[in-house]
C-alpha cells in the first residue's frame, strides 16, 4: 500500500480527491453493479469539519464525480465531524477521509477521540488533512508525502496544488502500521537447527 515516510507536502482539497481516486482500485473495494443494491456497499466516508466546509468538499467531489462513473460515487459516504461524535454506532470503512484543514489546536484535542476510533476500529486506511501546527505523530499517525506517489499524475498536479487552502496529510494505515519483528517468522520457529540432531 503506502509507505510511511518523515516528510510531507502540502495538500489540497483537489488534491486528496485525486489521490483518494487513485487509491481506490487498490482497495479491493466492492462496487454495486445493480441498481437495486443497497447502501451496506459505501466504503469511503469524506468527513468535513463543519456545514461550510462540507459544501466545498461537495463542490469539488461533483466536479470530479462529473468526469468519472456514477457507480463509484455511490460507494461515498460525506458527513461533518459533529454528526460523527453524535452517531450511537458507527459503520466500518475501507477509507475514510478527514479533511480538516480550518481545525486549531486547541478544537482537534475534543476530536481525537473519535480519529482514534476511526484508527482503531472503523477504518482499514485513515487519511487526516490538517493544519501544519498539528502533530499527529504521538497518536500513531505518519506524516504522508502525497506527490511521491507513483500513481498520481504529476504533470496535472500543477493546477490542483494552486488551491488557497493546504494542509498536511496523517495517513494510519491499520495493514502495515507496524514492521514485522524477525523473530516473527518461520525461519526461527522450533530451532530448525537442532532437527535431526536430538530428540525432543
Amino acid at each position: 500500500m503506502t509507505t510511511p515516510t518523515t516528510k510531507h507536502s502540502k495538500i489540497t482539497l483537489p488534491l486528496l480527491i485525486e489521490y483518494v481516486d487513485a487509491l481506490l482500485p487498490s482497495l479491493d473495494i466492492q462496487v454495486p453493479q445493480t441498481a437495486e443494491s443497497t447502501n451496506d456497499t459505501t466504503e469511503v466516508l469524506w468527513v468535513a469539519q463543519d456545514k461550510a466546509a462540507l459544501s466545498a468538499l461537495q463542490i469539488q467531489l461533483k466536479h470530479k464525480m462529473a468526469s468519472a462513473d456514477a457507480a463509484t460515487a455511490e460507494t461515498w459516504d460525506i458527513s461533518i465531524l459533529s454528526a460523527l461524535i453524535k452517531q450511537p454506532s458507527l459503520k466500518r470503512y475501507e477509507l475514510v477521509c478527514f479533511w480538516l484543514p480550518a481545525l486549531s489546536q486547541e478544537q482537534i484535542q475534543q476530536y481525537v477521540p473519535l480519529l482514534m476510533r476511526y484508527r482503531d476500529l472503523y477504518a482499514a486506511h485513515l487519511l487526516v488533512a490538517l493544519d501544519d501546527s498539528i502533530n499527529l505523530q504521538p497518536y500513531g499517525f505518519t506524516p504522508f508525502d502525497i506527490l511521491s506517489e507513483p500513481s498520481l499524475n504529476i504533470e496535472a498536479m500543477a493546477a490542483i496544488t494552486s488551491s488557497t487552502t493546504s494542509a498536511t496529510l496523517w495517513q494510519f494505515n491499520l495493514y502495515d502500521y507496524k514492521q514485522l519483528p524477525n523473530w516473527l517468522n518461520a525461519d526461527y520457529w522450533a530451532n530448525p537447527e537442532n532437527w535431526g540432531k536430538s530428540r525432543w
